[in-house]
């Protein structure tokens, strides 16, 4: 997660809070103690899983390092780094043992060439699987199967039928994304 994420919170089908995460978790446990809404970062539609019980304060130092914001110090700003395994053979490791800069570096350098590479037919999957996964907050309601077909179709008039029950933010909130997508199958499919 990026360090100006931007948060949504959904209950009972309705987007109940939208910002930061600290703001996010201040307006959850104002509305209610006891809730433990459906949380996700927009921009990915990752859903995030933390846990609730407590007070807002509690809340809020329990998160996990890579969601908790960090106070801004004077000097060179830290990247977020996340350390997790990787696992590859052994002529990989040769390899990247002798790239400049070392093994986490060249690794770094080529996700970023991948991202930054990403064909418009990538970039459309990799959205379509981040709006569906937001869209299944909405799972059981009506519209929800022929608003997934119009999602992998980019059909932009079939899914705004789907979705024209769903509650206003909700909708909102989705079609923000799906405008996105439809802009970027526009160019999948002409470039």
């Amino acid at each position: 997660m990026t360090m100006n994420a931007e948060y949504i919170a959904i209950y009972e089908k309705q987007l109940i809070a939208r910002g930061d995460i600290i703001h996010v978790i201040r307006a959850i446990k104002a509305r209610n103690q006891f809730i433990e809404p459906y949380l996700y970062e927009v921009n990915t539609c990752q859903r995030i899983d933390i846990d609730w019980y407590g007070s807002a304060d509690e809340v809020i130092a329990k998160l996990p390092n890579t969601l908790a914001p960090t106070p801004a110090k004077r000097g060179r700003p830290k990247l977020g780094v996340t350390s997790k395994e990787v696992t590859l053979l052994p002529r990989h490791w040769q390899w990247l043992s002798k790239q400049r800069g070392g093994a986490s570096t060249t690794l770094r350098r080529l996700v970023d060439q991948a991202i930054n590479n990403m064909s418009a037919k990538e970039q459309l999957h990799m959205l379509q699987s981040q709006l569906y996964n937001l869209m299944t907050v909405m799972a059981d309601e009506a519209g929800f199967e022929e608003a997934s077909r119009a999602l992998y179709r980019a059909d932009n008039e079939a899914f705004q039928r789907a979705i024209q029950t769903w509650p206003d933010e909700i909708k909102q909130l989705l079609t923000e994304k799906f405008d996105t997508l439809f802009a970027l199958s526009k160019e999948a499919h002409h470039g």
